[in-house]
């Protein structure tokens, strides 16, 4: 049997030693706790794209015997999330263009659009002119026609 102040010591020794584990424990919990919780994602990747709308309007096309219309939506994709604003404000030059454009164009080559393409090239070609030649900056990766009807 050991002596009681024996004891005293051991159980000193043992709390002190449990006491550094735990605080041992805490600190390396709290300086870790970064590598089990998910890192905050932006909502947008940098970088990615932003889509800006051109609310809907009627152009009037030319046909053989009859005057026709076509219905257009469409949006643009830019790298710049305020290149909306830059829409807003030349919205009349940007509407101008496209009924000029779309004027010229014959019922029948619309109707029977086979390259949908080149025509949203032609329209970012022209929007692109449009913007540059008014002082605006014009940062148009691509056209989308998100409605075309042709009546």
């Amino acid at each position: 049997m050991q002596p009681q102040g024996t004891n005293r010591r051991a159980l000193s020794r043992s709390l002190v030693i449990l006491m550094a584990a735990s605080l041992a424990s805490y600190w390396a919990g709290t300086q870790t706790a970064q590598w089990w919780q998910p890192e905050d994602a932006p909502s947008y990747v940098q970088g990615a794209a932003h889509f800006h709308k051109l609310d809907r309007f009627v152009i009037s096309v030319p046909g053989e015997q009859y005057q026709h219309y076509v219905q257009l939506e469409l949006a643009i994709k830019s790298p710049s999330d305020s290149f909306g604003e830059v829409l807003s404000d030349a919205e009349p030059l940007v509407r101008n263009a496209l009924m000029h454009l779309f004027s010229k164009k014959q019922f029948e080559e619309l109707s029977q659009l086979k390259d949908l393409n080149g025509l949203q090239d032609e329209v970012k070609t022209l929007l692109r002119e449009t913007l540059t030649k008014n002082s605006y900056p014009s940062e148009i990766d691509e056209v989308l026609f998100t409605r075309l009807v042709v009546q």
